[in-house]
């Protein structure tokens, strides 16, 4: 895994490059090609993308459903925004079928820890 400190360099430098080349659906590109075009292979390009929607140091969205651009418009975040909702309430929707596939209560086993190491302080 690469280390921290490169991926913020290449998360910065992600974003330039989408800033200037990729604002706006219109103006989109896909991931293979994106990754490609940036020199890194397609899940480098997902954790990249992440820490820029996950930053507060960058202005704008990159909207990754269909294809790869910063959106450039409220109705562009929105969607994007709405994909990013729809994709977690699917990953929970998914995490309680495992977890009944496996008969235990993640939320209940982690509470029960975190109480008990309450207690024992």
């Amino acid at each position: 895994m690469k280390n921290r400190a490169d991926l913020s360099e290449k998360a910065y430098n992600l974003y330039n490059y989408l800033l200037a080349h990729h604002l706006g659906k219109k103006r989109g590109i896909l991931r293979p090609d994106l990754a490609q075009a940036f020199g890194v292979d397609e899940r480098t390009l997902r954790k990249l993308t992440q820490e820029i929607n996950s930053s507060m140091n960058y202005d704008k969205v990159v909207s990754t459903s269909h294809c790869c651009y910063l959106c450039d418009t409220k109705e562009e975040c929105l969607s994007a925004l709405k994909n990013t909702y729809n994709m977690a309430i699917t990953l929970f929707k998914k995490a309680k079928k495992m977890e009944k596939k496996v008969e235990i209560s993640i939320l209940l086993e982690i509470y029960g820890n975190l109480l008990t190491e309450t207690q024992k302080n």
